[in-house]
């Protein structure tokens, strides 16, 4: 009984022991491992290769077939692509065996057309040529009782020496400004129109009187047994101052 009490009491001083024995040894641990310690690597010897030849048929296996799911698009825009316009196929036909182009005969090449001639407008209609030429004078010293125009019918041998024939049986054919055609009297002999002397004096052998004066737009022109001789001459005789007119009307020689 003694000896079990003892032991009661020695067995918290043995586990006291005990547990301070570990604590030290731990306390030691932990110093020799902090402390670095050096150590040399392994020298590896190289070893040989070794290949390995099998010596046996190798027995095919089912290779795995993979199925590939599709990843669905995400909301990423992207820039439109251009169209290019695709390209046609061309069959290329192998090249055809053909008959040889005949030989050139000496058949003529005929000639180009020839251009369409351009029809010509209408040519003017010529004016008759006339025996006669008529070289007028207007004075501003007409009469208010009469229209009046003279007349010297001559032909030419040297007018610039004054030598020239008076000609008979010719009629000067004056048309007023209402239309109406009055013949003069028959030409013959000659004479002052005015008076000798005077600034509008000319040598006449006929002439034409139409009462009274009328101003306006005539013509005059030479006739003989009526068949016109001359061309026809055209003028305008004023309102104010009153005019008459005299016409030199010659035969070139």
């Amino acid at each position: 009984m003694t000896n079990l009490s003892m032991r009661r009491k020695a067995l918290p001083g043995a586990l006291l022991l005990v547990m301070v024995a570990v604590s030290l040894a731990c306390s030691v641990g932990k110093l020799l491992v902090q402390a670095p310690t050096p150590t040399t690597e392994p020298t590896k010897t190289p070893r040989p290769t070794f290949t390995f030849t099998p010596n046996w048929t190798p027995t095919p296996t089912d290779t795995p077939t993979i199925t590939l799911t599709p990843i669905p698009p995400t909301d990423t825009p992207t820039p439109e692509a251009t169209a290019t316009p695709e390209e046609a196929t061309v069959e290329v036909e192998p090249p055809t065996a053909t008959a040889p182009p005949p030989a050139p005969t000496d058949t003529p090449v005929p000639p180009p057309p020839a251009d369409t001639p351009t029809p010509s407008p209408p040519a003017a209609t010529p004016t008759p040529q006339y025996a006669f030429n008529i070289i007028p004078y207007i004075h501003n010293t007409g009469s208010a009782l009469e229209t009046r125009v003279t007349a010297h019918i001559i032909k030419e041998i040297d007018l610039s020496a004054g030598y020239y024939d008076t000609l008979v049986g010719y009629q000067v054919v004056l048309v007023d400004p209402l239309g109406v055609e009055h013949l003069s009297n028959m030409s013959g002999g000659k004479n002052h129109s005015t008076g000798e002397g005077l600034g509008d004096d000319h040598w006449f052998n006929t002439e034409v009187k139409v009462s009274p004066y009328t101003s306006g737009a005539y013509r005059a022109r030479l006739v003989k047994d009526g068949v016109q001789q001359s061309p026809e001459f055209e003028f305008t005789l004023s309102a104010s101052p009153l005019q008459y007119v005299h016409l030199d009307i010659i035969q070139p020689r």
